[in-house]
């Protein structure tokens, strides 16, 4: 059984695959559909909208093909074992996934972008990497090799729940004429900070960097909460619970909160 966050984020693909190809105002209408059903949560119309766009598909494709417009006919010939997939895994498990929708939309409901909600994002991250890498027909797979691709696979998945993500950049002091480009997320008061752990950033440098960090963005006027993601794939990081514990916080100026992941 795949996540929600995968499906969600296929779907996302399928929408974008189809949006470019055509306007015509039928399949228009069930994406647009279906891309508000995705972000509400509700099964019901997600499920409605897979199978609308399988029909579609079905009727349309042969002249995909023929199209010499087109420019990867391979996507969408794949697009259609994936959209069965995806309406075979709703249905099969179409009680797990009511639950979980139904989890996501109270607490958006209630409040937003919540703590759990942003717990649930980077809590299964690396999933959603593995999920990835899985692709159909033994074709190329999508990997997170560098802190970009961590910060490009984020972006998506935190779609799913803002509509206002902004790119918030800067040049640390210790990363010398690199930049770096963080998440301000204006409406919740959040930034959202990434790294990928690699050779010499051990527990004493990713400490001194995010001490840095921090600081910084205590003076950050659209600045409330500080999320610092650290995807840590090769388990470079000792201790990694309690390195969350010495550095998260939660105080009137700046609540700082550490996820050291997986």
């Amino acid at each position: 059984m795949e996540s929600i966050e995968i499906i969600k984020i296929r779907l996302t693909g399928i929408i974008g695959c189809i949006d470019e190809y055509t306007s015509e105002p039928t399949i228009t209408a069930i994406i647009k559909s279906l891309s508000k059903a995705l972000s509400e949560n509700e099964f019901n119309i997600i499920l409605f909208s897979c199978k609308e766009i399988e029909k579609w598909y079905q009727k349309n494709i042969s002249n995909i093909l023929s199209n010499e417009f087109v420019l990867n006919h391979d996507v969408h010939r794949e697009n259609i074992h994936l959209i069965r997939e995806i309406i075979n895994n709703l249905e099969t498990n179409q009680d797990c996934y009511k639950q979980e929708l139904n989890l996501s939309k109270n607490s958006s409901k209630l409040t937003g972008l919540t703590d759990a909600a942003i717990g649930n994002i980077l809590n299964r991250f690396h999933q959603v990497v593995i999920q990835l890498r899985d692709r159909y027909d033994n074709r190329e797979t999508l990997d997170v090799a560098d802190e970009y691709d961590v910060q490009d696979l984020l972006h998506t998945l935190l779609t799913l729940y803002c509509d206002d993500i902004r790119p918030e950049e800067w040049t640390p002091s210790y990363a010398g004429t690199s930049s770096r480009q963080d998440f301000l997320l204006k409406n919740e008061k959040i930034v959202i900070e990434t790294k990928k752990t690699r050779k010499g950033l051990n527990n004493k440098e990713l400490a001194n960097e995010l001490i840095i960090d921090i600081a910084r963005y205590k003076a950050h006027p659209d600045c409330k909460k500080l999320v610092c993601f650290v995807y840590d794939p090769d388990s470079r990081i000792k201790n990694p619970r309690g390195f969350e514990n010495d550095l998260s916080k939660d105080a009137d100026d700046l609540s700082v909160m550490v996820y050291i992941r997986p």
